[in-house]
């Protein structure tokens, strides 16, 4: 493991044999695949490299995060001089950690989404000639990646360079923040609508991708630990002082398992024909904000690990129930999903599409009644990660390793001691009541 020190690298000195970094969980074959491109972009022996860890605990947990920095030699092919910033995302190599958090199956769904999803969604918006400040371009670029099992390397560029940064988990995001999120699943969802309207073929395979979580249904430490998810947001409750949203809550629970319940709000046909192509992880770690003159300027996700066909209602209540708080959804819910609806439609009619034909307002609010409750269920799993500090993030290989061993069957038997806290009793309450409040469940 990185331990925070730096690794430089000079690429003359480096031979496969050398390749097998101890302290890092980049494997030979990703840093083979990492000389390849950098000697074709500015020549063999026209560079040195620096490897760090990228990301602090508790901000990545199917995968490892490292910044390279590329300092080019005077002499190189390339055009472009400057030093280059690179990201390289990995999985684990330890194989309990893979097997429970899922890093082999969500790094080839993030290398479908690179390689095949985004420039799909990038040349059929650039065929409609749309401006390029109108496309939905908030994704990092993609250099190159690789698919080997324990190979597995997504590299991209380093967007911290450009200015955005990762909001403060434990802050409450802005309005300005949450509108322009909005704004942006609204483009995103857009472009596949269009895509099935005018071109379905390009689009078909896609629509056939099974989601993460039907992939781990028979998994029985994960439906446990999902199980008892049930009981950690009844227990945010008074069973006598605050009955109602109680049972309200416990006859929601007692339908079924919870992987079921989920399952069901995640099944795509149900949704059709407003189904699309879904970021997944929608929750506040995987978008980077970017500030300009004092105000919100632009945002980037990051994360598509777990990318899905599905209504397009399971990435906004990810977000809105994972991210912003009851206060801030009291005042500004319904705006926001306004904001996305607008932005959703807008982007239909710049891609020749007409929105009152595939994407009415009418049905899209027969939608968020429909398959508004997987906000509660996706709030469940995330929120005792969220309100973890970093310093009290669990070490995730022995974690792994007592899942695996059956000793870990909830939140905090698992170390996500957020779950006992102030705040994730407030954020859990708050969803809760919103989900019976807006009649959801």
């Amino acid at each position: 493991m990185c331990k925070g020190n730096s690794r430089n690298f000079s690429n003359a000195d480096i031979n496969m044999s050398d390749l097998e970094i101890k302290d890092t969980e980049i494997s030979s074959g990703a840093l083979a695949a990492l000389k390849t491109f950098l000697d074709e972009t500015f020549g063999q022996h026209k560079y040195n490299y620096n490897i760090d860890l990228a990301t602090k605990k508790g901000d990545n947990y199917m995968g490892v995060v490292y910044r390279i920095t590329v300092s080019v030699h005077s002499d190189a092919i390339s055009d472009n001089k400057n030093d280059l910033k690179l990201i390289m995302k990995v999985p684990p190599q330890n194989p309990q950690r893979r097997q429970q958090f899922f890093a082999g199956p969500g790094f080839q769904r993030e290398i479908l989404a690179y390689r095949i999803f985004l420039p799909l969604v990038h040349d059929f918006q650039k065929s409609k000639c749309i401006k390029p400040n109108e496309m939905f371009i908030e994704y990092p670029r993609f250099y190159f990646s690789l698919r080997e099992e324990f190979h597995e390397a997504i590299c991209m560029s380093d967007i911290q360079e450009e200015g955005f940064y990762m909001h403060d988990r434990f802050k409450p995001l802005t309005r300005e923040h949450v509108a322009l999120t909005m704004r942006i699943y609204g483009k995103l969802h857009a472009t596949s609508l269009a895509i099935k309207d005018q071109s379905p073929e390009k689009i078909q395979d896609l629509k056939c991708i099974v989601d993460i979580f039907e992939q781990r249904k028979d998994d029985p430490q994960l439906n446990d630990y999902f199980e008892s998810l049930k009981k950690t947001a009844l227990d945010c409750f008074d069973r006598e002082r605050e009955s109602f949203y109680w049972e309200k809550l416990n006859a929601y629970f007692s339908r079924g398992s919870f992987y079921n319940l989920m399952l069901m709000l995640l099944e795509p046909r149900s949704s059709e024909p407003l189904s699309v192509i879904c970021h997944g992880d929608c929750w506040i770690n995987n978008i980077m904000y970017k500030t300009e003159n004092a105000g919100i300027a632009d945002a980037r996700l990051l994360d598509w690990q777990i990318m899905r066909y599905a209504s397009p209602i399971i990435d906004l209540m990810y977000f809105l129930m994972s991210s912003t708080t009851k206060e801030f959804r009291a005042q500004y819910f319904y705006e926001m999903l306004d904001i996305y609806h607008e932005s959703a439609c807008e982007h239909l009619k710049r891609l020749g599409s007409k929105p009152e034909n595939i994407f009415s307002k009418k049905a899209f609010q027969k939608e968020f009644k429909a398959k508004g409750a997987i906000g509660l269920l996706l709030a469940m799993i995330v929120l005792p990660i969220l309100t973890t500090k970093g310093e009290d993030v669990p070490d995730l290989e022995i974690l792994s390793e007592k899942v695996t061993l059956g000793h870990s069957t909830d939140a905090m038997e698992a170390g996500f001691i957020g779950a006992k806290s102030d705040i994730f009793h407030a954020r859990m309450k708050g969803v809760v009541c919103d989900t019976i409040d807006w009649g959801l469940i």
